[in-house]
């Protein structure tokens, strides 16, 4: 097999979603960093010692907004909210780190750079809750009150947003053992215009097709098709850019030109050119491999996309439709209204009977 299929192999098809580990230390990294930072700046200014919670709330919150730097635009709104939910905790008597805790994780895991859920965000948040609290009293124990704001302020961060951003690795772990749907950014992003168009009708298919699943596995099976197709695109992308950068015409004529020399020409110059034109003659038999796996590439996902397309058929056919069942009290309902019939039939003929009775006497 050629480098570039090797390539292919090792890049294109690993599993989507099976990195978030890999970044999980770096995020949070980020996250105790930017935590550290603020917190540094509130010690050496008044807020620290006006308002210790408020400013280990706006650290914390600017932490957690540095979880993923491509949507460092949300810090100010994440902030607010992490401060928000510190205050809102303390006018009701409770520790408002605890609010601050809950609101900076469910922020730092709706920032995350995979498709996050509800639930996701509640694991997040109470991850963040716990993790803020244990970290606040290791601070109290571990930080000696006796130095300066300027030194306590960074270190009480630091423990604090070290703690709470473990609350990550619950998300981290889903993320890394479920399949993962990529979202319209991603495929933008990996994907160029042509290469689009599959992927998107899976992404669709799965969307409509997932409203009536029946159970967790149809779910996730389902999923794993979509990032199936999203995953074969992206091989296809590649595959068609390594034949791109192969003219087979090209190659055949600087063959021809290598095996076609004059007879008075030196035996060494003879010999690469010999050995030239067998390593590009190589070089075509790599470029049909390529072909071959291009088009078993293409087939693969027309296939996909006819699996999900019968599977939201089948999704269709399966669920409950009001047909199935008559209600409960039709025959009642038909007997009444019959019976009603029958009494507003004979009203009216009994009228019309006294009123041909009143014209003839």
């Amino acid at each position: 097999m050629s480098t570039a299929l090797q390539t292919v192999s090792d890049t294109s098809l690993a599993p989507a979603g099976r990195v978030a580990l890999q970044r999980l230390p770096r995020q949070q990294a980020l996250w105790v960093g930017g935590t550290v930072g603020t917190a540094a700046l509130a010690g050496i200014s008044p807020l620290w010692a006006w308002a210790p919670e408020v400013a280990l709330a706006l650290a914390l919150g600017v932490g957690a907004a540095m979880v993923n730097p491509q949507r460092i635009w949300s810090a100010p709104l994440v902030a607010a909210a992490v401060v928000g939910a510190s205050l809102v905790l303390g006018w009701l008597s409770w520790p408002p780190i605890l609010g601050a805790g809950a609101a900076a994780g469910a922020a730092a895991t709706w920032l995350m750079p995979q498709r996050t859920d509800a639930l996701d965000m509640v694991n997040g948040g109470l991850g963040g809750l716990t993790g803020a609290a244990l970290g606040l009293w290791a601070a109290v124990v571990l930080v000696p009150s006796a130095l300066p704001t300027a030194l306590v302020a960074p270190l009480t961060a630091a423990l604090v947003a070290l703690v709470a951003a473990q609350g990550l690795v619950p998300v981290a772990l889903r993320f890394d053992h479920g399949p993962q749907i990529p979202s319209l950014r991603e495929v933008q992003s990996a994907l160029r215009v042509t290469y689009r168009p599959p992927v998107l009708r899976a992404l669709e298919l799965h969307r409509h097709a997932g409203k009536h699943l029946p159970d967790r596995e149809t779910r996730r099976g389902l999923a794993e098709v979509t990032n199936w197709v999203f995953q074969l695109q992206q091989t296809l992308q590649t595959l068609d850019s390594e034949l791109a950068q192969i003219d087979p015409e090209h190659v055949e004529a600087r063959i021809r030109a290598c095996r076609e020399l004059p007879e008075d020409i030196d035996d060494f110059t003879r010999e690469r050119r010999h050995a030239t034109a067998a390593h590009l003659e190589r070089l075509l038999e790599h470029r049909k491999a390529i072909a071959i796996e291009r088009d078993r590439t293409d087939a693969l996902v027309d296939y996909a996309l006819a699996f999900l397309e019968e599977a939201r058929a089948g999704m269709a056919v399966a669920q409950r439709l009001p047909g199935e069942a008559t209600p409960e009290r039709l025959p009642e309902v038909l007997h009444r209204l019959r019976h009603h019939a029958q009494e507003g039939d004979t009203r009216r003929r009994t009228a019309r009977e006294v009123d041909l009775a009143q014209v003839t006497s």
